[in-house]
């Protein structure tokens, strides 16, 4: 008769099943989304502006909670990866107390307290009853009622609110821009936008994006394809809904020297490095 499973390989098992979901989710939500973004701009083309409206402050919560898929995804990987030291742990005052630096902390209460906020992720439900065999009943009802220890990002995006006005119209700016259809409240021809949903349109080819023009120093969205034809390659913030409205800070010395460059498609999966600046985002 073979023996009982251990804790660490269960929980493991189910951080994996979690971070397969998660990923899924959030592909699912961007398809989603980007139909969303299509129709909105037909309603903008026809002039009904106030209906797109209504349309893009649904379209601007569904953003927030693929955010929030995301924000999981990465306390998932976490957990996953230093299941050791979470299977050593004895009980929360040791949690606390030992695991604040590592994050261990931090992402057991953000797993615990988001499992009513992401019912598509039906694993995270295994994952918390694990952790109340670990830690106890008690643990988990101080986090999913009182929010003890619950990481602030994670309670807003869990919270999503009607959105602001100035956040409404820079969605349907950026929308407008990327699909050239008139908007009441666009900007003027001298201003740039529409990166938020450059990938809605068809991406271009590299031999078209990467011609040399003699700048040095070039800016690519936060997801292309790294260009090696130049020294120097600044990658633009992924935007979102906290910071739709902040463009790329350029010093004005240096301003001369730098091009724009549009996306470019990436066919390969996310490096190392790419896994160590998602671990990162954790920290901050």
């Amino acid at each position: 008769m073979s023996g009982q499973v251990p804790f660490s390989v269960k929980l493991k098992t189910s951080l994996k099943m979690c971070i397969q979901r998660l990923r899924y989710a959030q592909e699912k939500q961007q398809s989603l989304a980007k139909k969303s973004r299509r129709e909105v701009a037909q309603l903008l083309s026809e002039g009904k502006e106030q209906k797109a409206q209504y349309r893009i402050e649904s379209l601007i919560n569904d953003d927030i909670h693929e955010e929030l898929l995301e924000i999981l995804e990465l306390y998932c990987e976490l957990l996953h990866a230093r299941i050791a030291l979470l299977n050593n742990v004895v009980d929360e005052a040791d949690l606390i107390e030992n695991h604040a630096d590592d994050g261990i902390n931090e992402a057991v209460r953000a797993v615990v307290y988001a499992v009513l906020h992401a019912p598509e992720v039906k694993e995270f439900q295994q994952v918390k009853e694990l952790l109340a065999f670990k830690f106890g009943v008690d643990f988990l009802r101080a986090i999913i009622e009182d929010k003890i220890g619950v990481p602030d990002k994670v309670l807003k995006k869990c919270s999503p609110n009607l959105p602001e006005e100035e956040l409404v119209t820079l969605y349907l700016r950026e929308i407008a821009t990327t699909y050239e259809v008139p908007f009441s409240k666009a900007q003027d021809s001298s201003s740039k936008g529409g990166d938020l949903f450059e990938d809605d349109k068809k991406a271009p080819s590299p031999s078209s994006s990467s011609s040399d023009d003699g700048k040095p120093i070039v800016a690519v969205d936060s997801g292309s394809v790294e260009n090696r034809n130049h020294p120097i390659v600044v990658k633009k913030p992924r935007k979102n809904s906290d910071n739709m409205g902040i463009d790329l800070k350029v010093p004005q010395a240096i301003k001369k020297d730098i091009r724009v460059m549009p996306p470019r498609e990436n066919d390969g999966d996310p490096d190392l490095d790419e896994l160590k600046k998602r671990f990162a985002a954790l920290r901050r």
